[in-house]
């Protein structure tokens, strides 16, 4: 058993001191939410119906951030289709939640898997747009889209509109791509995912942004932090019989004006983990899964 040593009536003001790690190597106290599906803190069985609550893994920074208990700042299902003849969603061997979608017609409506943080996260985000946000996700397409252009964002912040919005991920690729709200970006792939692009699928990708200030008039008090699978958003319609197959692994998002660290500094340390897991050994390489080819 570890033992906890308190130093009473001492501060240490030097913020490039070593700090104790309580759950994940990125966490910080602005960490406002951390989904991963194959971590100590963020396990969860199968495929949870909707409304049922998911494990946000940094629900300690988030409360101790917001000021409220734990089970006020964790992750929600917003939205869970039955799986039938034109939709699949699952539970990978290695966590990963996994949307397959038809591309050969027959689409009705849109089916969708998708996660979304608690109102808490998503009001305190809204009660203060001038902050600096990083937000990043690691994801595995195992089909391109059918469409050219604005393919499906697996994750996202916006308005009814694309126009309005913090961030978002549309065909993988982080947004805004440019501007002054734009801090930084990483995508590996710098592709989207479409079929035009020299991708063999499956491949993975990581994307990652830092915001500061709104696109637009940025997200309405309706709109909600969402992880999707399938089709949903203001990219539904377009998306029918079209949209790609994905596998959300992890997602992150970060408070940097209150962590006090840059875009660069928490996109290296994201960037690493990502190469870890999916490396030799890592938590999310050799993962298997149901075959996109099962729904034409």
């Amino acid at each position: 058993m570890g033992k906890l040593l308190r130093l009473r009536g001492v501060t240490i003001t030097d913020t490039s001191a070593p700090k104790i790690i309580s759950r994940d190597k990125i966490e910080s106290n602005g960490s406002l939410f951390l989904f991963d599906g194959n971590h100590q803190f963020g396990t969860f069985a199968g495929l949870p119906a909707q409304n049922a609550a998911i494990p946000n893994v940094l629900a300690n920074k988030a409360a101790a951030l917001l000021g409220v208990a734990e089970s006020a700042v964790g992750l929600v299902v917003g939205g869970a289709t039955a799986n039938g003849a034109t939709w699949k969603s699952e539970r990978t061997t290695k966590g990963g939640v996994h949307g397959i979608i038809t591309q050969a017609g027959g689409q009705v409506g849109n089916p969708q898997y998708f996660i979304k943080t608690a109102p808490a996260i998503r009001n305190y985000v809204l009660a203060n747009p001038t902050h600096k946000y990083y937000a990043s996700m690691w994801i595995k397409v195992t089909r391109q889209s059918l469409k050219a252009s604005s393919v499906m964002a697996p994750m996202y912040f916006i308005g009814p509109t694309t126009a309005n919005q913090l961030f978002s991920f549309e065909g993988g690729i982080p947004s805004p791509i440019s501007g002054p709200t734009l801090l930084g970006r990483k995508a590996d792939p710098l592709l989207p995912d479409v079929p035009s692009q020299p991708l063999a699928v499956p491949y993975n990708r990581f994307g990652s942004v830092g915001v500061q200030g709104l696109i637009g008039v940025g997200p309405s008090a309706d709109s909600e932090i969402s992880l999707v699978v399938g089709t949903a958003g203001a990219w539904a319609g377009g998306m029918i019989n079209q949209a790609p197959s994905r596998i959300i692994y992890r997602s992150y998002m970060e408070d940097l004006t209150v962590s006090g660290r840059t875009y660069a500094e928490v996109e290296a340390i994201d960037y690493a983990l990502y190469q870890e897991a999916f490396g030799a050994g890592g938590k999310f390489n050799g993962d298997t899964y149901t075959a996109p080819s099962t729904l034409p």
